[in-house]
């Protein structure tokens, strides 16, 4: 999730880059080329809002990549740590119960009690 997310938000930001370096006309319509090819000629309208469906995906990407990152975080705490075995000591100390160690929860948003 976290590659395909990156992914997304890596494309979508140098075909951003790519389309305005390459477009630079003046005129009520606008051609849009990358590479020299012609992808689409928009008028002022149309080229607002492809940037607004552009800045949409890019934050879906970005959204995409926390909630992956997040994830993977939660599943490496959640994850047994391996056995400690007890140290070998002389005096009374190795007569004791060990410690218990408090795991620290972070507290996430809980929906609907889940």
């Amino acid at each position: 999730m976290i590659t395909l997310a990156l992914l997304l938000v890596l494309a979508t930001g140098a075909f951003t880059a790519i389309a305005v370096a390459e477009n630079f006309t003046d005129g009520p319509q606008h051609a849009v080329e990358i590479f020299g090819n012609q992808i689409a000629t928009l008028n002022g309208t149309e080229l607002f809002l492809s940037g607004v469906g552009l800045a949409l995906v890019f934050c879906l990407g970005l959204a995409a990549l926390t909630a992956g990152v997040k994830r993977r975080h939660r599943v490496q705490e959640s994850m047994p740590a391996p056995p400690v075995a007890p140290p070998v000591a002389e005096d009374r100390e190795a007569d004791r119960p060990p410690q218990s160690q408090s795991v620290h929860r972070r507290r996430g948003r809980h929906i609907f009690g889940h």
